[in-house]
Parts: structure tokens; C-alpha cells; sequence
């Protein structure tokens, strides 16, 4: 195999084309994408496009994609993701996407990297459902009333790599006890393998599904 490679090289190197041998090694040999790139869709959903497409949108989230690449962030999870705002938007007559002012991006870039340093590498795969949520979507989805995610400094997520919900409870209650400190982190458990996270803003707590601390799987 060597010398094929050899004469393959030397065959290259004398005569500016490889062998018909060496051609089709490369030809058929697989591509492997890096895998913050493999991870990600390469298709945008439509009604983010459409909502890129209205007003300043477009200009303000190369601004934010801008940030999110200086604080080492672009990689995560896909853009439209950070930016969803609640499942229940249809319902309450709201924006799907939202960006708020540059002044709330520091709380999301907190939380985001937590996300990235921590719990990527505890869970795998993510993929956020919610960020900022403006006072009256928040209210009307049912969000409590000092939410994090009207700071956008909060995310709602599904752990979409956890073989179950107990293995994701295992894992973020281990994580909440030995390692929420270091970050003043709020956690929420919710039904499924969805939770809550949030950095820096408040002081370390966790909750359960209906935002009492004694419903949290974590302290029980």
C-alpha cells in the first residue's frame, strides 16, 4: 500500500496529475465535516427567513452573530434556536423569534456558555425551545412573573441526546449540586427531558415543573 501511495505521489509530482488508481481513492474516500458544523441544520425554517426579512432584523442578528462569535459561542446550537421565544407564541399572538436590545445580550451570552462548557459536554445535543420572552408573551405562556427570560438571560431546552428523563435528571441534579455554584445557575426540571438554565443573573435555585423549589427532582 505504500508504494502504490509512493508512485501515486511521484506520478503527481512528475507529470501534475495523479494516478487513475490514486483518483479514485480520493474520489470515493468519505469527507468528514468538523463536527461543530456536522452538528448543525443547514437549512433555515421558513418562518425564520421570513422573519429575518422584516425591518432591521437581518442587520441585527449579523450584530449579535458578530458577538456570538467573539465570545466563542456561533457553535451551540443554530442562531433561530437562541432567538425562539416560547412554544406557546402562535397562542398568545406573539413573534416566534425575538432579539431584544444589545443591553439584554450579556445575560444570554452568560447562560450560553454554560450550555457550551457544561452541560454540551454532560448531555450531548440540545436544542433550545425558548429565550427571550417580552413581558406580555411571558405572562400569557405562563411564565413566572420575575422570569429570567424577560432579562433574556434564561433558556428552555430539550436534552434531545438523553436515551430518557431520568438519565437527564440524574446527570443535571449531579451537575446542579456539585457545580451551580460556581455560575449563581438556576435550574429547572420540566416534564420530558426539557429544562431551564440560567447564569449569573440570580442566585443558585432550582424548580420543578410547577417553579417551586420542592418539586425539583434535584432536592428530594
Amino acid at each position: 500500500m505504500m508504494f502504490a501511495f509512493l508512485s501515486s505521489l511521484i506520478a503527481a509530482l512528475a507529470f501534475g496529475q495523479p494516478s487513475p488508481a490514486h483518483a479514485a481513492a480520493v474520489e470515493s474516500a468519505p469527507v468528514t465535516a468538523p463536527a461543530s458544523v456536522a452538528t448543525l441544520p443547514t437549512d433555515l425554517p421558513a418562518s425564520y427567513a421570513a422573519w429575518l426579512a422584516r425591518g432591521d432584523n437581518r442587520a441585527r442578528v449579523v450584530e449579535f452573530e458578530a458577538e456570538l462569535s467573539k465570545h466563542r459561542l456561533s457553535d451551540i446550537v443554530p442562531t433561530y434556536q437562541i432567538l425562539r421565544t416560547a412554544i406557546d407564541w402562535k397562542r398568545c399572538g406573539a413573534s416566534e423569534y425575538e432579539l431584544p436590545d444589545r443591553a439584554s445580550w450579556d445575560g444570554a451570552f452568560a447562560s450560553l456558555g454554560v450550555i457550551r462548557d457544561e452541560l454540551v459536554p454532560l448531555l450531548g445535543r440540545v436544542e433550545i425551545v425558548s429565550g427571550y420572552r417580552n413581558p406580555a408573551l411571558n405572562a400569557c405562556a405562563g411564565g413566572a412573573s420575575g422570569s429570567v427570560h424577560r432579562q433574556f438571560g434564561a433558556f428552555d431546552a430539550f436534552a434531545v441526546s438523553q436515551p430518557s428523563r431520568a438519565v437527564m435528571i440524574d446527570k443535571l441534579c449531579t451537575w446542579y449540586r456539585g457545580r451551580a455554584d460556581n455560575y449563581h445557575a438556576g435550574l429547572g426540571i420540566y416534564s420530558g427531558q426539557k429544562f431551564h438554565i440560567d447564569a449569573g443573573i440570580r442566585s443558585t435555585r432550582t424548580w420543578g415543573s410547577d417553579y417551586h423549589r420542592a418539586s425539583s427532582p434535584c432536592v428530594t
